[in-house]
């Protein structure tokens, strides 16, 4: 299956609000979207607040955006993942 890179610019959220994003995404997903993984997210503070960087596997970009809409959660940005690098 196809694995994406998702940008969200998620500004400035509390360490409460953004554990709350992340608990409505995964109910989000079990319920409607059983067909993509998340994997796992990076979140780094940036000048404009909190940014993550989530890989899922999906079928579709697509499904990744619909996700996210339904989540009511930003995909700023989705790449196809082309390959990873291990040290």
């Amino acid at each position: 299956m196809p694995r994406y890179l998702i940008r969200r610019v998620l500004g400035d959220v509390s360490e409460t609000q953004l554990e709350a994003a992340a608990d409505l995404s995964r109910h989000v997903r079990d319920d409607q979207f059983p067909d993509i993984v998340w994997e796992h997210s990076h979140v780094v503070r940036t000048p404009e607040g909190l940014t993550s960087y989530c890989v899922y596997a999906a079928p579709t970009a697509q499904r990744v955006r619909a996700h996210a809409t339904a989540a009511g959660l930003p995909a700023d940005e989705v790449y196809e993942i082309a390959r990873d690098l291990v040290p």
